[in-house]
């Protein structure tokens, strides 16, 4: 081998190394900030202080309202002035909505629901985009394909994290019942260390904010103007808000659904480690999924499944409500979120990526605010299989509505690109 030619090799090397730490990095972070001891409790923790179960629901509901307010504004902070800035905010927020938690007065768990939300709306368009770049700099002519393998790689090094901080937690609120909360609060700032190994990321035109005085009323109309005029962008992040939408309210509800049907509590406790295993499975399987069903195929399958899932759900065999979930309805979000999270970052303009992405998690706090209430709502006078029922007629039409759209504006700007 020529001289040349080794220090070629040596040179690329040299160029590699720094993003694989870097993605080590963001695997650290990822980890350590989703080690959540307080899941499986913090219920349980209000109940035992005299919350009622409507308090704790509208607890729930604020953060939604709180999370989805802040979407914006914090897309186009990480934008402007920084992603990981973004992430290191969501860290230093989240830490201190956990340690609120230790004294248990109406004022401050408010205000622990407020400020959870406006931390996880610095993480959602921040996070992502920070993967995007990571990604295209690890892999440049094929940076799709290996963000589809980064986004699975992160969401199952997430599930883990949860069922190793879920199962600790337990054991922990035994000891003292605010341990969970300190220790949450504690790794929280823990996830900000491997942050400040990966390199700041804003958008290509903002380096120098104060000099080239980018508006952030400005920023936010441009990205605006990117969903708007890309009906395939506009149709992927009304989608994801439904079909997210859907599968939060229905996991937050479906213990209860179990519990009434005759479940024991151990048996519950394998359906949703049953769920878990299945959703880190298919999760998993995602990216070899995209590689062989194009984005057009793939989006309306998995969405069938899901309502296909739901339609399982409604019937009155515990039986099968229980494989309707487990296999149809984890299956179709551990594909739909990845795999739509590529195809929003492939058609997302740079400049206002986290922008772009935090319409996206914003339209769920939407969905949430909306749909969380009125299902409540709706099992506390009729049998879970109506509700069911419900659901499933509003997420076909309302997919039917959405694909219908997105095809009709596709045609139109197809003519006008032929006229």
């Amino acid at each position: 081998m020529s001289k040349i030619k080794q220090e070629a090799i040596a040179s690329t090397q040299a160029e590699t190394k720094p993003w694989k730490r870097w993605l080590l990095a963001f695997d650290g972070y990822n980890a350590t900030t989703n080690i959540a001891f307080t899941t499986a409790i913090w219920v349980i923790y209000l109940a035992a202080h005299g919350y009622s179960p409507l308090a704790i629901g509208l607890f729930e509901t604020l953060f939604h309202v709180a999370k989805f307010l802040a979407e914006v504004p914090t897309g186009i902070f990480a934008d402007l002035f920084g992603r990981r800035k973004s992430l290191i905010v969501h860290c230093v927020l989240s830490s201190l909505e956990n340690l609120l938690f230790i004294w248990p007065s109406t004022p401050f768990i408010i205000l622990s629901f407020l400020l959870s939300g406006i931390s996880f709306a610095f993480m959602g368009g921040a996070n992502e985009a920070l993967l995007w770049t990571l990604a295209g700099k690890a892999a440049p002519n094929q940076q799709k394909t290996y963000y589809s393998k980064l986004v699975s790689r992160m969401l199952m090094v997430s599930l883990l994290a949860v069922v190793l901080g879920t199962t600790i937690g337990g054991y922990l609120g035994n000891i003292l019942e605010i341990l969970p909360f300190l220790c949450r609060t504690v790794f929280m700032l823990l996830g900000i260390p491997p942050l400040l190994l990966i390199p700041e990321q804003r958008g290509k035109t903002t380096t120098n904010i104060l000099q080239e005085r980018v508006s952030p009323l400005g920023h936010f109309f441009k990205g605006l103007r990117a969903v708007s005029r890309n009906p395939i962008l506009l149709g992927l992040i009304l989608i994801s808000g439904l079909t997210e939408g859907s599968w939060q309210t229905i996991y937050f509800y479906y213990q209860l659904y179990l519990h009434g049907v005759g479940f024991s509590l151990s048996s519950i406790g394998l359906v949703v480690a049953a769920s878990n295993a299945i959703s880190f499975l298919f999760t998993a399987l995602a990216p070899w999924i995209m590689r062989w069903l194009h984005g057009r195929w793939l989006v309306p399958i998995f969405v069938g499944m899901e309502i296909a899932g739901l339609w399982l759900m409604s019937f009155s065999q515990a039986i099968i409500s229980v494989i309707g979930y487990l296999i149809l309805f984890q299956a179709s979000i551990a594909v739909l979120y990845p795999a739509i999270s590529t195809y929003v970052n492939e058609h997302s303009p740079e400049e206002q990526r986290a922008t772009v992405l935090s319409f996206q998690t914003g339209l769920f706090s939407a969905a949430m605010i909306v749909l969380f209430p009125l299902f409540g709502l709706g099992v506390s006078h009729l049998p879970y299989s109506t509700v069911y029922v419900w659901t499933l007629l509003a997420l076909t039409m309302g997919s039917l509505l959405i694909g219908g759209v997105t095809v009709l504006l596709l045609m139109r700007g197809y003519k006008k690109q032929h006229v």
